[in-house]
């Protein structure tokens, strides 16, 4: 094509007639991008010269194009991966919600989640199954508790049945005989009325009570053998040590399990033996002198309905010391029962650990009546 002049700016000019300096700048000729230097020449001016550099801007213009693009790529193939990794990571999450939904829309207890790894989802996995475990025993535990008290409570029913059919034609009965038999009735009433309140307090369950009261835990002892004293065998010589404790807890569960304590000691001791009752750190101690405990029996006096051969002619609904364990594990504590040295069984208990006993009011009236 023909030649064009370059535009010459206040710079050039300004170097041209000076004739020292050089400056460099880019610009446009007829839509050219150029890039021009000018430098001086003392007294013959300055020369200017110009260099397109569409070469350079189609070279730029590829490589922003190929950034752009490689950009793009990339984050196409971040977003195709992190879905990929996000559904292998949460995969085992879905599989665990599957099979929860499963189980809760089949309710069998027996069925447990496999655990895998020691990961977080693992150990949600094993909290899980350690979660079905307590309560398919809780369940387990009722339904024992509901079959085992069907069963005891057939019994007495069977003999009341049988009681009132007699009683019926009293008339034909000698006087001594109507009288037996109403003692009878009495009497079995009594013991049926004493099983279904163990049944109920024992179907409380371990669940810790909502409201809980300080309890002077060495004057309720007192008052419940000041108690056993009246209402029992005047031939049953109570003895107590007891030291001042004070606990958190149901009074109602205590009182209730210590009682169960007193009639078990009174039921076992012979004409004119003694119950002693020490409480020391907390900790009841209760020792009568009867036969003690048989050692094949030591393992089981404290589950739910059962009796010694001893103790299956004798009074009782085999509950009394299963409420007692009842009511220490519902407070954190223990119960555990042993032969005393020198004949008689021993029995302790606690119901949690102690709190200092100054702080706390008398517990006098921490008893109903009665």
């Amino acid at each position: 094509g023909g030649q064009r002049s370059l535009p010459l700016d206040a710079p050039a000019r300004s170097i041209a007639r000076s004739g020292r300096g050089s400056d460099v700048y880019e610009t446009d000729v007829d839509g050219t991008h150029l890039l021009v230097l000018v430098r001086g020449l003392g007294r013959r001016g300055a020369v200017q010269v110009a260099r397109p550099l569409t070469e350079v801007d189609d070279s730029l213009s590829r490589v922003l194009l190929a950034v752009v693009v490689i950009g793009l790529l990339g984050v196409a193939l971040a977003a195709l991966l992190g879905a990929l990794v996000a559904r292998a990571a949460l995969a085992p999450i879905g599989r665990f919600t599957r099979r929860t939904e499963a189980i809760a829309g089949r309710p069998d207890l027996s069925e447990r989640i496999e655990v895998e790894g020691r990961d977080e989802l693992g150990r949600l996995a094993a909290s899980f199954n350690a979660t079905l475990d307590a309560l398919e025993g809780a369940v387990d535990s009722q339904r024992r508790l509901v079959a085992d008290a069907s069963h005891e409570l057939r019994t007495p029913i069977a003999s009341l049945r049988a009681n009132f059919e007699t009683l019926r034609e009293s008339e034909r009965l000698p006087p001594d005989e109507r009288e037996a038999l109403r003692a009878d009735i009495v009497e079995e009433l009594d013991e049926l009325t004493a099983l279904v309140a163990d049944v109920v307090e024992l179907a409380r369950g371990s669940r810790p009570e909502e409201s809980l009261d300080d309890v002077r835990l060495d004057e309720l002892v007192d008052q419940l053998v000041e108690r056993a004293r009246r209402r029992g065998d005047r031939r049953i010589v109570y003895t107590t040590r007891l030291q001042p404790a004070l606990v958190r807890g149901a009074p109602d569960r205590i009182a209730r399990a210590v009682s169960n304590l007193l009639d078990n000691a009174r039921k076992w001791s012979p004409p004119g033996g003694e119950v002693e009752v020490e409480l020391q750190g907390g900790t009841l101690s209760m020792r009568d002198q009867g036969p003690g405990f048989a050692e094949q029996d030591l393992p089981r006096v404290f589950e739910r309905f059962y009796r010694s051969d001893e103790a299956r002619g004798m009074q009782g609904s085999g509950l009394g010391l299963a409420i007692v364990k009842q009511a220490a594990e519902t407070h954190g504590g223990v119960v555990e029962a042993a032969n005393a040295p020198g004949g008689g069984g021993l029995v302790r208990v606690s119901f949690g650990p102690p709190l200092d006993p100054a702080e706390a009011p008398s517990t006098e009236d921490s008893l109903a009546p009665g």
